[in-house]
């Protein structure tokens, strides 16, 4: 079945590949040849850029999943990495899904709005606190109960995601309730900023605080 899921995930990094190659040259320009002006090309610059940031993250899982190893730790850091992608992957999804059905804009109510905020509000504060306390949990476990590590650090990365993530969420509705680009992107781009800021991070020593995971 791993096998099965690495091959899946190759052949759609391949897929993608070829896609934002073609997507590019058409973009590139292709020159009318009657009319000595530059064609309208089937394929927009989003469309592209969609297909090639989903052609790195189908590529950065499928060399976690090769290089995966089999030992608790390990195997947990892998799934938490792998995991990280596909909360970029759906990132990129919902962004572009928003983007390509042009929504008509409307009059967004400013209660919407405040509640909103402070919806963010409470999912960073929630992530920054939640996250600091299981992993000071996960750094005391150690090294007498590695489980319990584990289930702490893995928790600590999943709240980080979601918490992300769902600011996202928020910038997705408010644009399907009219709001202009100018503050749905504000709500997008903040999700990408601790979508980034709360990526996968090393088991820490007991004690310690968790350190970035820096790749060789």
């Amino acid at each position: 079945m791993k096998y099965i899921v690495q091959y899946a995930v190759l052949a759609m990094a391949m897929l993608c590949g070829t896609a934002f190659l073609s997507g590019s040259l058409q973009l590139l320009g292709t020159y009318g040849h009657t009319h000595q002006h530059f064609s309208s090309p089937p394929v927009s610059l989003s469309e592209t850029l969609f297909v090639g940031g989903a052609c790195l993250v189908c590529a950065k899982i499928y060399q976690l999943m090769v290089r995966a190893k089999s030992d608790p730790i390990s195997k947990t850091e892998t799934q938490i990495k792998v995991r990280y992608m596909v909360y970029l992957l759906a990132w990129l999804i919902v962004l572009f899904m928003v983007h390509t059905m042009n929504l008509r804009q409307r009059t967004v109510s400013s209660r919407f709005l405040v509640a909103f905020v402070f919806a963010t509000a409470a999912a960073i504060w929630s992530g920054f606190v939640l996250r600091k306390t299981l992993f000071k949990k996960s750094a005391a476990a150690l090294p007498n109960n590695v489980g319990e590590a584990l289930k702490g650090w893995k928790g600590a990365h999943l709240i980080g995601f979601n918490n992300a993530m769902s600011i996202a969420g928020f910038g997705a509705v408010l644009k399907f309730l009219g709001s202009s680009w100018y503050i749905a992107g504000i709500f997008f781009g903040l999700s990408m900023v601790f979508l980034l800021l709360w990526g996968p991070r090393q088991m820490a020593a007991n004690g310690a605080q968790p350190a970035p995971l820096i790749e060789n």
